[in-house]
């Protein structure tokens, strides 16, 4: 692993800590993608929720802007 390419879990344990010290609860990325949204464990962000949240929280924006 080089300082350039982060593994999931590295970044998982920083959050892990930083969120811990403001008292939020966490959960490791393996343990809330059911739904199997990743290619791979290098995909941090799972796209579908994302833009279902987005859309949530904005639905007058067209979909290709979210």
């Amino acid at each position: 692993m080089s300082p350039s390419q982060p593994t999931e879990e590295l970044v998982e344990d920083v959050a892990a800590i930083h969120l811990a010290a403001i008292g939020a609860a966490t959960k490791r990325g393996v343990e809330i993608d059911d739904a199997d949204e990743r290619g791979d464990a290098s995909e941090v962000v799972l796209k579908g929720r994302l833009g279902s949240a987005l859309h949530r929280l904005n639905p007058d924006l067209p979909h290709d802007t979210v």
